[in-house]
């Protein structure tokens, strides 16, 4: 299956990712080699460009089912996807000459599931494998946390997914998020013995707990993005001030939560 029209030929969309791995394990799967990658000292980044882009509904379909699959096959090394085009220097693997095909990633791992198993778990009429993706997301935070932040399972799916209504995304968050709440935020079947830091948490304790949680992922994606980053000097304006409207952009955060952050990041001294 192609996806683009013939008119559209030329144009390619990347699949760009981040993971923490030694930077061979796409091999184990025969995927194409990548257009792009780099090492880093906490992992790498790779990415293909792929011929035709997310625009009809059948297109973006196919490319979430690719993305999901990535994100399901490559979880141990904590996949994510990047928004933005890679920008090559002396350090990394680059060839932009070639292209891809969605169908040369098939040989990733997908969820074979029993449809009724994903139905009760699901409640919403759609089953697939971004509903899969999210879900191991939302476990793994269980896992670290003992409950879900709603914000940031609806995050890493506005994230990750592509979707002209993001109210289909919000539908299979909800039924993620009511199914564990539900269940006290147990992942197995609980016992006596078996309880999870979400079985003595209040509601406030939690709601707390989030906003916390949210201000300090906000913060650290703004000093990765403008500190510990090569693609920094790209988001500082002639006149070095630090562009609020392209960082907002591509971190997915309102304005006005840049502007708080970077006022406090340099009354600390951490930024200029």
């Amino acid at each position: 299956m192609k996806v683009y029209q013939k008119k559209r030929e030329n144009i390619t969309t990347w699949l760009y990712f981040y993971l923490k791995g030694k930077g061979n394990e796409f091999l184990d799967y025969k995927l194409p080699f990548p257009n792009f990658l780099k090492h880093i000292n906490t992992g790498y980044y790779i990415g293909w460009q792929i011929n035709g882009y997310p625009g009809s509904t059948a297109t973006r379909e196919y490319f979430n089912d690719i993305i999901a699959r990535f994100l399901i096959t490559f979880r141990d090394y904590n996949p994510e996807k990047l928004d933005f085009k890679p920008k090559p220097d002396r350090h990394t693997h680059i060839n932009f000459k070639v292209s891809y095909e969605l169908k040369q990633f098939q040989t990733l791992n997908s969820i074979q599931t029993p449809k009724k198993i994903q139905q009760r778990a699901e409640n919403v009429n759609t089953i697939d494998q971004t509903f899969w993706a999210i879900k191991y997301y939302a476990e793994e935070l269980i896992k670290e946390m003992g409950f879900i932040p709603y914000e940031m399972l609806e995050e890493f799916a506005y994230r990750h997914f592509y979707y002209k209504e993001k109210s289909t995304l919000r539908a299979k968050c909800r039924a993620i998020w009511n199914w564990y709440n539900k269940k006290d935020w147990n992942i197995i079947t609980k016992t006596k013995t078996n309880k999870t830091q979400g079985d003595e948490m209040t509601r406030i304790e939690r709601a707390k707990k989030n906003a916390e949680l949210k201000y300090k992922r906000a913060r650290a994606s703004i000093l990765g993005l403008i500190k510990d980053s090569l693609l920094a000097p790209t988001y500082l304006k002639k006149d070095n001030t630090w562009n609020v409207s392209q960082i907002a952009k591509d971190l997915r955060m309102s304005r006005t939560t840049i502007i708080k952050h970077l006022k406090e990041l340099r009354e600390e001294g951490i930024i200029q």
